[in-house]
């Protein structure tokens, strides 16, 4: 199974420990109810509805892309920039 991995402050940790066990979840299961929130789930939409969910994704960024606001950064130069960020290069 994937995993995920964020660095969070204890601060914000806590919060979300707080958050979760208001609603009775786990951390994990209350972070994927509110991050998968606006995620329509494709096994319940026709050929139709999936092709415009996907022309609303890409539009924007292809008129990001045609206005030329394209990032040149290569992966390498952004967990450079991460890591130097957090401190830690």
């Amino acid at each position: 199974m994937p995993r995920l991995s964020i660095d969070i402050s204890p601060q914000d940790h806590q919060q979300l420990k707080a958050m979760a066990a208001l609603k009775g979840q786990s951390i994990k299961d209350y972070v994927l109810s509110r991050a998968l929130v606006d995620i329509p789930n494709p096994a319940a939409m026709t050929d139709a509805e999936a092709l415009q969910a996907l022309k609303e994704l890409l539009t924007p960024r292809l008129a990001e892309a045609d206005a030329g606001q394209v990032v040149t950064a290569t992966a390498a130069d952004i967990k450079r920039e991460a890591r130097v960020r957090q401190g830690r290069r």
